[in-house]
């Protein structure tokens, strides 16, 4: 008995100590285990590596229902890693080289944590010589300065060759004016020749536009683009002080501004000189009563009032426009168009339009440093594109003075029996203008150049008016 009793203490004893040693190395194990785990993410931390998500797989309805994840071609429905969204991967700033833990562009070696913000479009220029007369032209048309000439020899061109023409079809002559030119409004054009009304999306690929418009480079860019046929961008600025004069009678700034009881309504020089000292505010409101000019060529009126803004904006017209004709020197600006464009001689015959009435328009020479002054913003822009005029004469080469006679000795002939003297008629808003009599028995030349009201009616005929 006694024997039986020591031998069943043993056995527990050592049972005893089996269980505690067996404890002490499971625990063990599992410290170990844990310091494994630690230190290996500790390491994975360090080298920037992102654990991949474990791939997930739902029972199948077939014979595969391994939720471990069966073999997909065993008619398995395992989810695979591509439905799994990918952790993202965070960005470092760079002090240098590219440190990007996701992989980055070492070559641009970017200090960004984001990405690059798009760049504003960058228009230019078109480059090269031309070598066809086909390309486009977008007549950027400014206000008293000549433009209404331009605009003859724009019209003739594309009339004879059967072009399509930017025309509002709600306008007498098709121009925009001081409408924001914007694509929710590209239904009131009259759509190319072939197209039809209405259908909007093909009011691309015309070929001319000469009608006023507020220089809008990425909205005429859509019109007139096709992404092979060039677009040469072309404006004309006159000196600020006669342009300024000229706008003021013509468009009747003073009764716009101007109380009805003011003393000086009836004298020129009096009625500016009243105008010139009301407020600015004034002034930014009204579109031809300050920097009229740079205000048609895109410019917002109260950032003339900035210099540095103006120059830059200046300098954007340089890079953007192929040509700036100078009113001054209209025949020289002629020659030059000519040659951008690949035209003949014929092609820039001209007559004088919209001509005002001569009146006794004398100014002191102290109110015309007052306009000069008024209108500095202008005066920058005119001074810096007269000189870049004298700069593609003297680029054109040594044949440029020669060009230059013919072509006067040509107006002179070409023209010299279309007319049978002037008439002055009356124009908007009552205003008179001084207009040139077809001669009987004229030639078509000089019918596509006397009448241009006639042509402007065919061509918007052509495209549906």
């Amino acid at each position: 008995m006694k024997n039986s009793l020591y031998t069943a203490l043993v056995m527990l004893m050592l049972f005893t100590l089996s269980c505690l040693l067996y404890t002490v190395i499971f625990w063990d194990m599992m410290g170990a285990s844990h310091i494994f785990r630690s230190h290996t993410t500790v390491l994975e931390t360090r080298s920037g590596a992102i654990p991949t998500p474990a791939v997930l797989t739902t029972k199948a309805t077939g014979s595969c229902q391994h939720t471990g994840g069966c073999d997909p071609a065993k008619n398995s429905k395992s989810i695979s890693s591509s439905a799994i969204p990918t952790p993202a991967v965070p960005t470092m700033k760079a002090t240098g080289t590219c440190q990007h833990s996701g992989g980055c562009d070492p070559a641009k070696n970017s200090k960004s944590i984001r990405k690059a913000v798009p760049k504003p479009k960058v228009y230019e220029k078109v480059k090269g010589q031309c070598n066809t007369s086909q390309g486009n032209v977008a007549f950027v048309k400014t206000h008293k300065t000549g433009s209404t000439t331009l605009t003859t020899i724009l019209n003739r061109f594309g009339y004879h060759k059967n072009l399509s023409f930017v025309q509002m079809a709600d306008a007498e002559t098709g121009h925009f004016n001081y409408h924001t030119p914007s694509f929710s409004r590209i239904n009131e054009l009259f759509p190319p020749i072939g197209v039809t009304k209405n259908d909007t999306g093909n009011y691309t690929g015309y070929n001319i536009s000469a009608v006023h418009f507020r220089y809008s480079r990425a909205f005429m860019e859509a019109l007139m683009g096709d992404g092979v046929t060039p677009v040469y961008y072309i404006t004309i600025l006159r000196e600020p002080v006669s342009q300024f004069v000229s706008a003021f009678r013509y468009f009747d700034v003073a009764k716009a501004l101007l109380p009805a009881n003011s003393t000086s309504h009836g004298d020129i020089e009096a009625t500016i000189l009243e105008v010139l000292n009301l407020s600015q505010s004034v002034f930014v409101a009204h579109p031809f009563a300050w920097n009229n000019q740079l205000f048609d060529l895109g410019m917002r009126k109260p950032d003339m009032l900035n210099e540095s803004s103006v120059r830059r904006h200046v300098e954007l017209l340089e890079r953007e426009i192929d040509l700036v004709l100078i009113t001054e020197h209209f025949d020289e600006s002629l020659v030059l168009l000519k040659k951008l464009l690949c035209w003949e001689y014929d092609d820039i015959l001209y007559l004088k339009r919209r001509m005002q009435p001569l009146e006794d328009s004398s100014i002191s020479s102290t109110t015309i440093d007052r306009i000069r002054k008024h209108n500095h913003a202008d005066s920058i822009m005119y001074d810096f594109f007269n000189r870049t005029l004298w700069k593609k004469v003297s680029d054109y080469g040594p044949s440029f003075d020669e060009d230059l006679e013919t072509f006067r000795n040509l107006l002179s002939k070409r023209l010299e029996n279309c007319t049978a003297g002037t008439e002055v008629v009356k124009v908007a808003r009552g205003q008179e203008n001084v207009m040139h009599v077809l001669a009987k028995d004229a030639s078509d030349i000089c019918w596509s150049v006397v009448r241009m009201y006639d042509v402007i009616d065919i061509i918007r005929r052509r495209q549906g008016g």
